[in-house]
């Protein structure tokens, strides 16, 4: 069941002026790289314990284009595929699509724009620290994630593979600088699904649809009474009624209690690795190519077997309560871009046959062979495909069936 878990976790989603403000002797100092960044009379602002400073500063130090709406009061910084918008006013920041509480509000004082800085300097890939005794806050880069990416060259023709894992958090950016130039350098992007059209009407119907009982049966009917009180318990502590979920099925249940682990953890699919680059590619215009479909894959899902089906509930319901969900070791696997771990995890599926075939065998091959035709399209295009990292390696992989197909796979 452990096993099982691990590999379902890479399925795969204030106040407005200044009031309390924190008056001290000593001003606040702001350091990047070590070295000081010269504030002039814009002194940083301490409030609730949330350190503000002036936005185009700030940004621009860390190599963002800075551009400022005055109508909707916005500010915003771009930079190598990462969007940051700030609102004045406003308790939530735009890390690309995601939604980001803060603490407190952008401010305007004196026609400069304040926002927190913690908040820009981890989204933008650094660590962010306080010395309390300095009253000195440090930014200083991370070391980029490795990921796992792949080069396949043909008839002029490059496609690049990058394993990806649906749900991530903040420690996993910033990205090292060849996928991003990998991106950049292509001309399509390929995902699994356009997940960016989930909340099209078209597509939220076809969710209700195959999610739920029609057969005038209902969640107590398919689970067993141990796992149905488990969830209820995890449904009222969210505060959630604990039948809101009666007509699901276990399937789609599953997929919720998965959520509600992840975003506990402070895992969120809004900045998995396929959304980051959705994102970029939805920005900058860059046509998007699906190996599948969000369709398929509910369907998918959806035909899967009773026994399976509570199988995977089960495996969410332990996952929820315990310490060590195993959300962080698949964040350390992308991050060190481990393939041994990588294969052991895919691996893992082998203990359970229809799981195996259905998310990996039988998708496996018909992604290959679209992959394959870009490789041998007249074109002569780049493609950046995105897929889930469970499908790379392993006896049916993406990489050993190109191979066996008498193409060069190059790990970058």
């Amino acid at each position: 069941m452990k096993r099982f878990a691990a590999l379902f976790l890479t399925l795969a989603l204030l106040f407005s002026f200044v009031t309390n403000v924190q008056a001290e002797s000593k001003p606040v100092t702001v350091w990047v790289e070590n070295q000081q960044v010269q504030l002039g009379d814009l002194q940083p602002i301490v409030e609730k314990g949330t350190t503000l400073v002036p936005a185009k500063l700030l940004l621009e130090k860390l190599g963002f284009e800075v551009t400022w709406d005055q109508k909707n009061q916005v500010i915003s910084g771009k930079k190598e595929g990462l969007v940051l918008l700030f609102q004045i006013d406003n308790l939530g920041a735009m890390v690309n699509e995601a939604e980001q509480g803060l603490l407190v509000a952008p401010k305007l004082v004196k026609g400069t724009v304040y926002i927190p800085l913690r908040t820009a300097g981890e989204a933008a890939g650094y660590e962010v620290s306080w010395n309390k005794e300095q009253r000195a806050v440090s930014i200083v880069a991370k070391e980029p994630s490795r990921g796992f990416l792949w080069k396949v060259e043909n008839a002029g023709n490059t496609v690049y593979l990058l394993g990806s894992i649906h749900i991530a958090n903040n420690a996993m950016y910033p990205l090292r600088p060849e996928i991003q130039k990998a991106y950049e350098a292509s001309d399509y992007l390929a995902v699994e699904a356009d997940i960016s059209k989930m909340n099209e009407a078209d597509v939220q119907k076809l969710v209700l649809d195959l999610s739920v009982y029609k057969d005038k049966t209902s969640l107590k009917d398919h689970i067993s009474a141990d796992a149905y009180k488990k969830l209820g318990e995890i449904l009222k502590a969210n505060g959630l009624a604990e039948n809101v979920l009666d007509t699901y099925k276990p399937w789609s249940v599953s997929s919720t209690v998965d959520y509600l682990t992840t975003a506990k953890s402070g895992f969120d699919p809004g900045i998995g690795i396929d959304a980051h680059f959705l994102q970029q590619a939805i920005t900058g215009k860059k046509p998007i190519l699906e190996l599948e479909s969000i369709e398929y894959q509910l369907k998918m899902f959806d035909g899967f077997s009773d026994k399976l089906q509570e199988e995977m509930l089960s495996a969410s319901l332990e996952n929820f309560y315990k310490e060590d969900s195993g959300i962080e070791k698949l964040t350390e696997m992308w991050v060190t871009g481990d393939e041994k771990q990588l294969l052991e995890l895919t691996n893992s599926t082998s203990s359970n046959e229809e799981f195996r075939k259905a998310l990996l065998t039988e998708r496996n091959g018909p992604m290959v062979e679209k992959v394959t035709g870009y490789l041998n399209d007249s074109a002569k295009k780049t493609y950046f495909v995105v897929v889930g990292a469970a499908h790379m390696l392993g006896e049916d992989g993406i990489v050993p069936l190109l191979e066996k197909k008498g193409f060069t796979v190059t790990r970058q």
